[in-house]
């Protein structure tokens, strides 16, 4: 028989839709058995809206397997009201039931699934909704309700991987229950079965975060000597490997790894334990090591140099019986091998007790994973993400944050300049809105206000736009404001009220007839100061224009991008009343800067950069906490929390219980063209 195209083309749509459903009816059973109907014969699908728009099951289903659970579960609820009793409901409670204990709403999940439970006891649904009930049971630390559950799908279900994923949450029950050799019995039959791998897997991670998480160094010990050689004695045997290695206890750490070589000969992380064990005896020396990672090859080559020069700078510094004690183990980050196998590397080294660097943000993160396995603190005096060390105990850093610059920047301008009122004309770039929004927010904390914000492109160089929406007003337009004003005896505007951002002021000026002469006007503004947060070739550019509109009786404040002669050069005479923040000035009148700019140039023949200071600082805080008794990772990691106004040349340093650090930073201004130290 012969086929058309036309009829091809018609044959393929209704194979493709009826494909389709069949998959549909597959994913959601028994529910679709009736709804056959809905495509007829010769597959238009159209006849299937007004049937699926007018049936909320359907609807439901629909968005759920969209992924759209939230919108899914009121139609699931509307179809239950009109059929407590129907075909799907069973199929309905379930679904809110699931979708409840995803959203960790375990109470009410655990409603559905016992509504369904009794109402539908036959449903092929009973028996995931007892597993689920239970989960939710054990999520809520109900462990006698969640055992009885769970010991029901085991005895009910014949699925085989449900039966082991039971095992191992009666395992986790008996961990919260602190029975840990029954959990790990229960465990060791999970593991040791050959029907599903994934599972034998996942009770290996299990039991490595109850030894991990749960258990002291008494207990370890004491279930290696009652386990003998089985599951999980070698997950105990590398706690135990770790903890001498955190305490810095590189005796009896070397000899753990023998005895883990020795009874698991066959392990997969035999090799690299043998070459843990190998390091250890070709370092014969007794010193602690402070690891540092950073670029020294590579396009940020010249950054990582002189990052580690400020560190390097710090050991010099110490004296000979200090540098006795200490050594730096360096790695280069600049190369090709991944951030967390370096740090992992490094960390692996029992007499490494902490880690200075990495260099950026987005591997400051990878490494605090790392850091966190191998409890070794990781001290990063460059990354500023805002909000990078908040998460992880092992994370620190000396870095100058934009939440330092602008909380510092606002606390002195309301309390030391005695400023009350502040526009902000900032980039429309991530530091820019980051350093508006924390300003802001403080002032608005100190009793200060804020009473107009512009922002601007970074390809912008003429700001117009921006400085009349803060109050700016050019020559000839301020001249005829004022002479309306003046010939129709108005009312000069209000700063109470909050849209009037200036006002003219009359200086000078005498009646000539029906006209005025000789008439001189300035601008009054309603703020005290202007907050732009940019960079100087941008903020250079802005300053002079500033003036052209009649905003220059203010003061002009910024933060660290400020800090450059070629600000001085673009500004000009325009740069009167400007105060702003940086982390480290070269000429400051502080004896401690003063010898470091010194040392410096004589170990290294140049000038040294902020980064180089602030590297300093951090090698500085690192050497000073270990020589004080922080000999090892664990003590090194509490000592860094105690840090408090430690004097550094890139200001007073405090390290808070997140890990940042809070700074007593550099104020300054510009004085006979030339930036000086104002505080």
């Amino acid at each position: 028989m012969m086929i058309n195209g036309s009829s091809k083309i018609d044959l393929m749509r209704t194979v493709s839709i009826n494909f389709i459903l069949l998959c549909l009816l597959s994913l959601c059973g028994p529910a679709y058995a009736e709804s056959e109907e809905v495509v007829s014969g010769n597959g238009n699908i159209e006849q299937a809206e007004p049937v699926l728009q007018g049936d909320p099951f359907l609807q439901a289903e629909y968005l759920f397997h969209s992924g759209d659970f939230l919108g899914a579960k009121p139609l699931y609820h509307d179809y239950l009201s009109e059929n407590p009793s129907g075909k799907r409901s069973h199929q309905a409670l379930f679904r809110l039931g699931w979708i409840d204990q995803s959203n960790h709403s375990y109470f009410t999940a655990v409603r559905f699934y016992q509504i369904l439970l009794r109402d539908f006891s036959g449903s092929l649904f009973a028996n995931p909704a007892r597993f689920d009930m239970a989960v939710c049971h054990y999520e809520l630390a109900d462990y006698d309700r969640a055992e009885s559950l769970f010991k029901m799908v085991l005895r009910s279900s014949p699925d085989k991987k449900r039966k082991w994923e039971v095992m191992v949450y009666l395992a986790r029950i008996d961990g919260g229950r602190m029975d840990y050799e029954k959990a790990f019995a229960k465990l060791k039959q999970v593991h040791g079965q050959i029907e599903n791998k994934e599972i034998s897997e996942h009770a290996v991670k299990v039991a490595e975060k109850l030894i991990n998480e749960k258990l002291g160094d008494a207990q370890v010990s004491a279930l290696i000597q009652r386990l003998g050689n089985s599951f999980p004695v070698d997950l105990l045997l590398l706690r135990k490997i770790s903890s001498f290695r955190d305490a810095g206890d590189i005796a009896n750490y070397a000899e753990s790894i023998e005895k883990f070589i020795g009874a698991f000969p066959a392990h997969p992380r035999k090799v690299e334990l043998e070459n843990r064990l190998n390091q250890v005896k070709t370092d014969t020396g007794a010193k602690i090591k402070i690891g540092v990672v950073l670029p020294l090859t590579g396009k940020l080559a010249l950054t990582g140099q002189r990052v580690l020069q400020g560190i390097q700078l710090a050991v010099n510094q110490l004296s000979f019986k200090a540098r006795e004690k200490l050594a730096l183990e360096v790695r280069d980050s600049g190369h090709q091998l991944p951030m967390n196998e370096i740090i992992s590397e490094l960390a692996g080294l029992p007499n490494v007790v902490g880690i200075i660097g990495p260099l950026l943000s987005d591997e400051v993160k990878v490494a605090g994973e790392v850091a966190r396995k191998y409890q070794i603190p990781i001290f990063s005096p460059t990354a500023s993400t805002h909000g990078l060390v908040d998460l992880n105990p092992f994370m620190f850093r000396n870095s100058l944050t934009r939440e330092i610059q602008a909380k510092f920047l606002a606390e002195y301008s309301v309390n030391t300049l005695q400023l009350k009122r502040f526009a902000v004309l900032y980039p429309f770039e991530t530091f820019g809105l980051e350093l508006k929004d924390i300003f802001i927010s403080e002032v608005e904390a100190l009793g200060g206000e804020v009473v107009a914000v512009a922002g601007y492109e970074r390809t912008q160089n003429d700001f117009k736009k921006q400085i009349l929406e803060i109050g700016g007003v050019e020559d000839d337009a301020l001249e005829k404001i004022a002479r309306e004003l003046l010939l129709s005896e108005g009312v000069t505007p209000d700063f109470s009220d909050t849209s009037v951002l200036s006002r003219p002021i009359l200086d000078m000026g005498h009646w000539s007839e029906n006209d005025i002469e000789k008439l001189k006007v300035s601008l009054e503004l309603s703020y005290d100061a202007l907050f732009i947060p940019g960079v100087y070739d941008k903020v250079g550019l802005i300053i002079p224009q500033l003036a052209f509109y009649n905003v220059n009786n203010i003061t002009l404040l910024g933060a660290n991008g400020w800090n450059s002669p070629e600000l001085v050069k673009m500004g000009g005479k325009y740069l009167k009343t400007v105060y702003f923040v940086d982390g480290y000035y070269p000429d400051s009148h502080q004896l401690e800067v003063k010898k470091f700019v010194q040392d410096f140039k004589t170990n290294f023949g140049e000038e040294p950069t902020y980064l180089s200071a602030q590297a300093f600082d951090a090698a500085n805080i690192v050497i000073k906490n270990i020589l004080a008794g922080a000999d090892n990772r664990i003590k090194l990691k509490e000592s860094l929390k105690t840090v408090k106004n430690f004097p550094g040349v890139t200001g007073k340093t405090t390290l808070l219980p997140s890990g940042d650090s809070e700074k007593n930073i550099f104020v300054l201004t510009v004085k006979r063209k030339k930036i000086v130290q104002q505080n």
